[in-house]
């Protein structure tokens, strides 16, 4: 239970993906050039989102509620809010953990963070489409695209067996992101209420 257990001290719905047709697509340039446009083109991103953990640790998913905010091209703001409020913070280098309001400083979370840093401003920014970190399986249905994730290092590898990202193709916003390590054993986000291009101030990655 590698990513639930690596990932639950500040957890990051549906799966109604699974069941639509998607299809792999033969020639994702076009796919990925459209995406790579969009989301360097979004200079900041604001969404509500819906957490679900599923896992052999508990008997029933696990859900949370939240509010994510993004600024190109390494600011993020992370927040749950529901049934624990818990809040990353991360502003370039520097990051930050608080869970009720009390800011986390152990080496030990310390060190969890960073492990999601990188992935997360690499998810946000379109980074991760220039294929260094992972290979990209592309598909499609008839109103989405759907990216599956596969991390090409060992050391990635131990805690993550892949990412799926589910793109709108009207607006090719983020509509689901989710951290898999095994079939049973993932966590899933739902974002909605997604807006772009709107004015964040820096002090959102910055204060609690």
């Amino acid at each position: 239970m590698k990513i639930v257990s690596l990932l639950l001290v500040f957890t990051f719905v549906s799966l109604s993906y699974f069941a639509q047709d998607f299809k792999k697509i033969s020639d994702p340039t076009a796919c990925r050039a459209s995406i790579l446009k969009k989301q360097k083109a979004t200079k900041t991103l604001t969404a509500d989102f819906k957490e679900t953990i599923y896992s052999s640790m508990f008997n029933t998913p696990q859900k949370a509620n939240g509010e994510l905010n993004y600024k190109q091209t390494d600011k993020i703001r992370w927040e749950h809010t529901s049934p624990t409020k818990k809040v990353m913070l991360i502003d370039g280098s520097k990051i930050k953990y608080s869970e009720n309001g009390v800011e986390i400083k152990d080496p030990s979370t310390k060190a969890v963070v960073k492990k999601i840093q990188n992935l997360m401003v690499k998810m946000l920014s379109g980074d991760f489409l220039d294929g260094k970190d992972f290979t990209i399986y592309y598909y499609e249905s008839g109103s989405e695209f759907k990216l599956k994730l596969k991390p090409k290092s060992s050391r990635m590898s131990k805690y993550i067996e892949s990412v799926v990202l589910i793109f709108n193709k009207s607006d090719l916003l983020l509509n689901e992101m989710s951290l898999i390590e095994d079939e049973d054993e993932k966590i899933v986000y739902s974002f909605n209420n997604v807006k772009s291009n709107s004015t964040i101030s820096d002090s959102k990655f910055q204060s609690f």
